[in-house]
């Protein structure tokens, strides 16, 4: 497969590059620095004083370049300066994490159709779902896709296989996304002015290493999961304006997942490597749903009312060779649709959401979000959330989390983003359900 993809990259460019010469083009350009700085405190619920409060900082130059080779053909590129440093505070240790140039969009497009409209895209690409609060996907993949759309309807089809690592600053292509050859597909239909539905598919095929118990692994280059699973799933999306009331936005959300998966157990790493100490193999078939409704009222002009709800299923019996726990695609991006600090996967999760935003003044917008977390199922461990330390199996109570995110547009092109948050633990976390996690980030973007 990775073998087709440069060879089917390689002449594209090549049949193209001579026209391009002959009749010329425009080549249009754009520049960004961002910088990033978060505090995160607690995050071990003070059981490890030692690791117990991080400083991440992120650093970041992104220029793009579109050049137009035909009146239907274009190449694209967009690649990033980046410089992250970690340090754990209470112990001094800092850590570089994958500086370098990194590759975020690249590639080949191409416009045809009249009746249909279409594009076809081979290279890099950006893939984001419909909505924030529901992330299918929102991912940059090595990949081809078809966009088209026909009237009120709109498809995409991908194949999706990384093909080279992502950043000079690393050796080696993630393990969670080398040899997995994934298929997404998505039909949006607007059946009346404001309100559509959306269809997902999403098949995934995992071919990469497995492993034996005993064998040793690089601790950077492990991957605990092969899976070989189908996604399905629907989204409505509807707009209604009520004169008296104000206008209201609704989000339902329904998803499937089914398919087998590997599931690896690595021990503490020594000198760089981790040992297999447990393989397990299951049949998995889990489901989610969930909601979100925004509320602007007409006698109150810049100000939103909030309320969400999201549930992933869990499973009841960890013993019987299958998984009843949904998991999301691995394709979510940063997982902040539920909580800033928290970020959980909707995975064995029920997350309450009640939240404010309110507009100051053009370009200035504060907002406040109040989480609640509950396990669907009773467990000793949640699948990627924050926190370092697992629950304990004897309370669904996980948490809550407030987050107040101030968002400031100083003018055309700059943009600055201030957000804090606030965790504290639930029964769940036994002992420590009386701690409280704080988190304080940063973030300033200038594009020009």
């Amino acid at each position: 497969m990775r073998k087709l993809f440069v060879v089917l990259h390689a002449c594209s460019l090549f049949y193209l590059a001579p026209v391009g010469a002959e009749s010329g083009g425009p080549l249009d350009y754009a520049f960004e620095i961002s910088l990033e700085r978060s505090a995160l405190e607690g995050i071990s619920l003070g059981s490890n004083s030692a690791e117990d409060r991080r400083v991440e900082e992120d650093y970041e130059f992104e220029f793009g370049l579109e050049y137009q080779l035909t009146e239907n053909s274009y190449l694209f590129f967009i690649g990033a300066l980046t410089h992250d440093v970690e340090t754990v505070e209470n112990s001094g240790v800092e850590e570089e994490d994958a500086s370098g140039l990194e590759r975020k969009q690249m590639g080949f497009g191409y416009f045809f159709g009249e009746t249909i409209k279409s594009e076809f895209n081979i290279g890099r690409m950006e893939f984001v779902s419909a909505s924030e609060w529901w992330l299918w996907w929102d991912e940059e993949l090595d990949a081809v896709s078809l966009d088209s759309t026909y009237g009120d309807l709109e498809a995409m089809l991908v194949l999706a296989e990384e093909q080279a690592r992502e950043s000079t600053g690393v050796d080696f292509i993630d393990p969670e996304f080398e040899d997995v050859r994934r298929i997404m597909l998505s039909l949006a239909w607007e059946f009346n002015p404001g309100h559509s539905v959306v269809f997902y598919y999403l098949d995934q095929a995992d071919d990469s290493q497995s492993y034996n118990v005993g064998e040793f692994e690089d601790y950077d280059e492990i991957d605990e999961e092969d899976a070989d699973l189908e996604w399905t799933g629907v989204s409505y999306f509807g707009e209604f304006e009520i004169a008296s009331v104000g206008e209201f936005e609704i989000e339902l959300h329904v998803a499937e997942v089914s398919g087998d998966e590997t599931v690896y157990e690595f021990d503490d790493p020594l000198a760089g490597s981790s040992e297999v100490v447990e393989i397990e193999k299951n049949r998995v078939d889990g489901s989610a749903q969930g909601y979100l409704i925004s509320w602007t009222p007409a006698v109150l002009d810049g100000w939103s009312f909030i309320l969400g709800s999201a549930k992933g299923s869990g499973d009841s019996n960890p013993d019987n060779k299958r998984d009843d726990s949904f998991r999301q695609s691995g394709l979510q991006g940063d997982s902040e649709s539920f909580g800033e600090f928290y970020q959980p996967e909707l995975s064995n999760l029920v997350v309450d959401l009640i939240g404010v935003e309110w507009e100051i003044s053009e370009g200035v917008e504060i907002a406040l979000f109040r989480y609640e977390y509950e396990q669907d199922e009773l467990a000793d461990e949640m699948r990627d959330v924050s926190i370092d330390i697992d629950p304990s199996g004897s309370s669904r109570d996980l948490g809550r989390e407030t987050d107040l995110v101030v968002t400031i547009e100083v003018r055309d092109g700059l943009e600055i983003i201030l957000t804090a948050a606030e965790f504290d633990a639930g029964s769940a976390y036994d002992g420590f359900s009386d701690e409280t996690s704080n988190f304080i980030n940063f973030e300033l973007a200038y594009e020009f």
